[in-house]
């Protein structure tokens, strides 16, 4: 793999995020009514925008994608320093990482997994989601400042 192919997969995301970002605002105009943090939700709706919609009529993947999606949301502070937009690349971007792998054949629909317990079942997710984070996260956030999208420091 040549050192820059993440950075220039990162780039094509954007401008398949800025052709999705209308049903990102449908989503999110849905979900702000049930949520009481206006920027969570607009995370929410751009995960799961990214991690194509239609996978989430599986309740347990869309479940465990807003489990994920809080935890990122508050252990990174609610990327406050980032613009809306900005917050929307990023858990777009996510939601294309991590809503596949939690429908892998050893993800969150197979038998072992429905067999642990919760916490055991919160601790294999969290794995997970912080090999993204470590792979794929810090990339990301690197990048962003080169994506034009309107950065504005809070």
């Amino acid at each position: 793999m040549k050192p820059f192919s993440e950075f220039i997969r990162y780039s094509k995301w954007k401008d398949q995020f800025l052709q999705s970002y209308p049903k990102v605002q449908r989503l999110w105009n849905s979900l702000r009514e049930e949520e009481k943090d206006d920027r969570f939700s607009r995370a929410l709706a751009s995960m799961y925008i990214g991690g194509m919609e239609h996978r989430l009529s599986d309740k347990s993947v869309k479940r465990w994608a807003r489990w994920a999606c809080e935890k990122t949301y508050k252990t990174y502070n609610a990327f406050s320093w980032l613009s809306d937009i900005e917050l929307c690349f990023i858990f777009y971007a996510i939601g294309k990482l991590f809503i596949p792998l939690l429908l892998h054949e050893k993800g969150v629909n197979s038998e072992s997994f429905k067999g642990l317990t919760q916490e055991e079942q919160e601790e294999v997710v969290s794995q997970v989601l912080d090999t993204v984070w470590e792979n794929h996260l810090i990339r990301l956030l690197q990048i962003l400042p080169y994506e034009d999208l309107n950065s504005t420091i809070r």
